[in-house]
């Protein structure tokens, strides 16, 4: 009886510490995914937020100049009465001098403009950033793009957006997640792939949209899509008029491709 009573209380034996060990495994996993999904879920929320306090900013933008329906892109011709910063070098520097009560414009030559958190996706892992914290504004922490169909200077790919008497704004992206680049917005499927596509993996797949109308939208970006389906998803106007444009077509170097394949030909 006594050996009996060793036995029963000598522990676990190796089959059931392997049981328990699996079953803590598949628990632990369960509540990792749980909640990072619950984290990523907010910060796509967050994202949203950040877009639609942008389109409010958008709206004053216009509001503040004689033509209410300007919409500021990265390329567009510099504002005369800009000091010290220059607006082609990003859409959010227009935007940031409307927001004198957070933005903090430099007063020194080559001075990074500060900004309020909502110009950075919090999924944005190319720089840190603290959340509700301001941050030097450049082309890593700042996580949008702008876009842009040239309707203001069609001699100038990157110009700002004029939405009057447009009837497809809800179609016509202004800011979406990516990646800037200095001057340059996404007007055709190469910006669109250099800039936005890298941004796919920050909500899953799933690129944010802010349109010309102030529409915010999760746009679907699967991994097995290419990236002119992703366009077209995004912006179908667009796509469909680069699809019909003529070959060469591209603002100022456009036609001098074209100058130089007719000279090519003769």
């Amino acid at each position: 009886m006594k050996t009996a009573r060793i036995r029963k209380l000598s522990g676990f034996t190796l089959i059931e510490l392997m049981v328990v060990i699996a079953i803590l495994a598949v628990v632990g996993s369960i509540a990792f995914v749980t909640i990072y999904g619950k984290v990523s879920a907010g910060n796509d929320q967050k994202c949203k937020e950040n877009l639609a306090q942008l389109a409010t900013l958008g709206q004053k933008y216009g509001e503040d100049r004689a033509h209410s329906t300007l919409l500021p892109t990265s390329g567009m011709d510099d504002d005369p009465d800009t000091e010290n910063v220059i607006e082609t070098h990003g859409w959010w520097i227009a935007l940031a001098q409307l927001e004198e009560s957070s933005a903090v414009v430099p007063t020194k030559p080559k001075e990074k403009i500060k900004l309020p958190g909502y110009f950075h996706c919090p999924n944005d892992a190319r720089a840190e950033v603290a959340e509700g914290k301001m941050f030097p504004a450049d082309y890593k922490t700042v996580s949008y793009v702008s876009w842009t169909d040239a309707s203001e200077d069609p001699e100038n790919p990157n110009s700002c957006i004029r939405t009057s008497a447009k009837q497809h704004l809800d179609s016509l992206p202004w800011l979406t997640d990516g990646n800037p680049v200095k001057s340059q917005s996404v007007h055709d499927l190469e910006g669109f792939t250099k800039m936005v596509m890298p941004a796919t993996e920050r909500h899953k797949g799933t690129i944010m949209v802010l349109y010309a109308s102030g529409l915010v939208k999760a746009v679907e970006a699967d991994a097995d899509m290419k990236p002119e389906e992703v366009f077209a998803a995004i912006a179908p106007d667009m796509a469909r008029a680069e699809a019909n444009a003529p070959a060469g077509k591209k603002g100022k170097k456009g036609k001098k491709d074209a100058k130089d394949k007719k000279k090519a030909k003769k």
